[in-house]
């Protein structure tokens, strides 16, 4: 196997970027977040020919900046099995709330979960004492 340098790669007209995150939180029993309102699942995946199944750039760039609130916040570690309350800021375009859990699990897992499998019980809806455009989420070790 050849190891090539980022010099390497890029003479050869290839982009390289690198990402490093590194998210050392404390272990806890309830975890609070608040984060921007993702895209609808129906618009955070794309079919692309030649690769099949890609985030869309409007997924991209929720997740970019809700990575980075969320990390901002400096969350504690839920380990193990987790139970999660999602409250969503009303907004006044009609949609389906739950098309909003899968991206905010997906988010949340590495960070603050293990993994989103994890997840023994899920509440979701819409709250009016949340900003628009906002969630808040609470997640805790399940019993």
């Amino acid at each position: 196997m050849t190891a090539w340098s980022v010099a390497d790669l890029e003479k050869r007209g290839l982009k390289v970027r690198e990402q490093i995150v590194r998210v050392i939180a404390t272990p806890a029993d309830v975890v609070r977040i608040e984060i921007p309102l993702p895209p609808s699942v129906n618009m955070a995946w794309m079919n692309v020919p030649g690769k099949g199944r890609v985030r869309t750039p409007e997924y991209r760039r929720w997740h970019k900046l809700a990575f980075e609130e969320l990390t901002a916040q400096h969350p504690g570690r839920i380990s193990g099995r987790f139970a999660i309350v999602i409250n969503v800021g009303r907004i006044k375009r009609r949609c389906d709330v739950d098309n909003r859990s899968k991206a905010i699990l997906d988010l949340l897992a590495s960070v603050v979960t293990d993994d989103d499998a994890m997840c023994e019980r899920m509440s979701i809806g819409w709250a009016d004492d949340v900003p628009a455009e906002r969630v808040v989420v609470i997640v805790r070790r399940a019993a």
